[in-house]
């Protein structure tokens, strides 16, 4: 059996950088804005195409270039798959089960995520079609 700090500081580590990463590409928007003499609007989202943030990305949009993404690369995979690589991120980093089910969306106090996502809150690790324990 792995440890689990083996586990959880690389993750962290992964969120400290998409944190870093974030934040670099908020100075990005709010100078685009203040180049074009607007202001960034404080509840901006966080990838929109208008200057002002004001403006969702189209749900259509960031399918069709993750699957370009993907196609170019080689790999065989859907969007939907990040929603369950999330979920699984969080419960092997020791998430609880009722948190994870509010970022999905699921209702029902975290029934179904815990149906869905059970082996993986009940101890077992998957990595690269491995299983520990």
């Amino acid at each position: 059996m792995l440890p689990r700090s083996s586990l959880v500081r690389p993750k962290l580590r992964w969120l400290w950088s998409r944190r870093a990463r974030l934040r670099a590409h908020l100075e990005q928007c709010t100078a685009r804005a203040q180049a074009l003499s607007i202001k960034l609007s404080p509840d901006a989202f966080v990838f929109s195409p208008a200057p002002d943030g004001t403006e969702p990305t189209k749900l259509d949009t960031v399918t069709q270039k993750y699957a370009r993404m993907a196609a170019k690369l080689g790999i065989d995979t859907h969007l939907h798959n990040l929603r369950h690589y999330s979920a699984t991120e969080l419960i092997a980093a020791g998430v609880d089960i009722r948190t994870v089910a509010g970022r999905l969306g699921h209702g029902g106090g975290g029934a179904t995520t815990l149906r869905v996502y059970g082996l993986f809150a009940s101890g077992w690790v998957v990595c690269s079609g491995c299983y520990w324990l």
